[in-house]
């Protein structure tokens, strides 16, 4: 068995009514009025090897086999 190591940055540009909260199930979640918001990793899959390839989540059989692979899994979430 081989282990991948995926690294995924992201920077959003929010509303300043957007703010980062500890959520009661003790994650860091964005919270965007009654909802709050959490950053996960959803793999995308497509059979077609093109420029114009369409990328979905729709099979989700390969997405749970791929799912059920994740060993580990951080976010952190910060305003600066």
């Amino acid at each position: 068995m081989k282990k991948l190591t995926v690294r995924i940055h992201a920077e959003l540009e929010i509303p300043d009514d957007w703010e980062v909260i500890e959520h009661k199930s003790g994650i860091q979640a964005l919270k965007i009025g009654d909802r709050f918001i959490d950053f996960d990793i959803v793999p995308l899959a497509t059979e077609e090897n093109d420029m114009d390839a369409t990328w979905t989540d729709e099979d989700e059989e390969l997405t749970n086999d791929i799912l059920t692979t994740v060993t580990g899994l951080d976010s952190k979430l910060e305003i600066g």
